[in-house]
């Protein structure tokens, strides 16, 4: 049997591992648009502020995928699937033929459709090529502006601070990482951010993007920001064009059930551009369970997925935040319980539900991340242990 993998990055690759793994009778060829093999795009604004050299970013190498007879082919862009005769057409006139076809395609850096995007010196930052730009033209510019304040546009704020800009986030929210920080939890984090002359803007909702020496960015308020360049970090959207013009069903994302199967019989989407039950998360432990459950069903092995507690890391220099579960819901929070130390910059707060942790929030201050994950995710009774959770000196691996 034959399989064909769009998209070579986190899902593609761990996706073509399993099968090979489990069933290395059957052909497994990748095709990706990108140059390079699977590299890490998360460690990508640690490259762009000079703390990782291009090689760290290599996730695998062409032995890597030789070694596993895997065919993995480069610079190969889909235009179109042809569901009927399984086959896959692409830009450069080749075509391929599968048995089986799982969709890893991804997303895409969103860009806000705003006068002056075209402007020179304006950014996003997506994928390697993105970031070698973003790094050459900063080389003669004094300051930058950052349009959003979630995790990636915190991590790129700092990493242009590491190249000696001057930088301004700009946040359309009234506070920082709105998905993984409470009001409290922002607070900190942006007086952290402060500590490294990082400046924040809030309730930032942009208009217009005008250049005369400069760049100015213009708020719907009438507040103006200048800088040299301007880096959009305001989320990314799934790929879904290609399966959407096949006939596949999409939202968000490429629809999939639990089994990572489309509506169309023998094709699969899985990572940044699939939607199970309503959510696309674009992170990457999804990712990688996504394209595992993708690869067994492929083979013939009937599993399901089991959503992944969604969970999110931000690692500035000297900062982590860890955020995980329900942390930030509409409706009021059941229980929670903090540790608050301002002076050592540190917020934690877990979410208690019925006597069992639902969320968490740990910036500052990891200590016991992965047994609290454990707790999240084995839904454990911590009656006994309630007060004192957040102790630093307190082992819950005893507990686990």
């Amino acid at each position: 049997m034959r399989v064909v993998i769009l998209g070579g990055n986190i899902a593609g690759s761990n996706a073509a591992d399993i099968i090979k793994r489990e069933a290395p009778e059957m052909e497994v060829e990748i095709f990706t648009e990108d140059a390079n093999y699977d590299y890490s795009r998360i460690k990508l604004p640690a490259f762009l502020g000079g703390r990782m050299q291009q090689a760290e970013l290599m996730a695998h190498s062409a032995e890597w995928y030789e070694s596993r007879n895997i065919t993995f082919n480069r610079n190969c862009c889909a235009v179109q699937l042809i569901p009927k005769e399984k086959r896959v057409l692409f830009k450069d006139g080749q075509e391929t033929t599968y048995d089986k076809l799982l969709l890893c395609i991804g997303s895409r850096s969103n860009i806000l459709p705003l006068p002056g995007i075209e402007n020179e010196g304006v950014f996003t930052l997506k994928t390697l090529e993105d970031a070698l730009r973003i790094r050459e033209y900063a080389k003669t510019k004094g300051s930058a502006i950052v349009i959003g304040g979630g995790l990636l546009g915190l991590e790129i704020a700092k990493s242009l601070t590491d190249l000696k800009l001057e930088v301004t986030v700009l946040e359309v929210f009234p506070r920082l990482l709105p998905r993984q920080l409470d009001v409290e939890g922002a607070e900190m984090l942006e007086r952290i951010l402060g500590d490294f002359n990082i400046k924040v803007g809030l309730n930032a909702s942009t208009r217009e993007i005008t250049k005369n020496e400069e760049l100015v960015v213009t708020l719907n308020d009438d507040r103006k920001f200048r800088a040299e360049m301007v880096v959009f970090a305001v989320g990314v959207k799934a790929n879904v064009e290609l399966a959407r013009d096949a006939g596949i069903e999409v939202n968000k994302g490429i629809i999939v059930n639990s089994r990572m199967q489309t509506n169309i019989e023998d094709i699969y989407a899985a990572g940044d551009c699939a939607e199970y039950n309503g959510m696309v998360w674009g992170i990457v432990p999804v990712a990688f369970e996504q394209s595992k459950i993708a690869a067994l069903n492929i083979i013939g092995k009937d599993v399901e997925y089991t959503e992944v507690v969604p969970s999110n890391t931000l690692k500035i220099v000297g900062v982590d935040l860890t955020s995980m579960g329900r942390v930030t819901p509409e409706e009021e929070l059941p229980e929670e319980i903090k540790f608050v130390d301002n002076e050592k910059r540190i917020y934690k707060k877990i979410v208690v539900d019925g006597n069992r942790v639902i969320g968490a929030i740990l910036l500052g201050d990891r200590t016991n991340q992965a047994e609290i994950m454990k707790l999240i995710k084995n839904k454990v009774d911590i009656t006994e242990i309630k007060d004192k959770i957040l102790d630093i000196d307190f082992n819950l691996k005893s507990i686990l």
